[in-house]
């Protein structure tokens, strides 16, 4: 798999995701059965999703990444390998 999210960029997704799940399960709810506190937790999934397998599907599409010179020296450079 393709790494292109750095690691500036995973720990705000993160904190991200974690203030989501507590703003949908405590702040709407979501914990007492709310739908809409429920939605916004289970949507905090795909930040976790990301920062766990350091991928970002938009970035893919857009040929693009956050990763720092240290990070593509040990992952390579995720413009390169779309090109022949």
């Amino acid at each position: 798999m393709l790494k292109n999210v750095g690691w500036i960029d995973r720990g705000f997704r993160f904190f991200w995701a974690v203030f989501l799940i507590w703003f949908g399960l405590f702040f709407l709810e979501g914990i007492h059965g709310n739908i809409l506190g429920i939605l916004v937790s289970v949507t905090a999934l795909l930040p976790l999703y990301m920062v766990i397998t350091q991928s970002c599907f938009v970035f893919r599409w857009f040929n693009i990444h956050s990763l720092s010179k240290k990070e593509i020296l040990r992952f390579g450079d995720s413009e390169s390998t779309g090109k022949n």
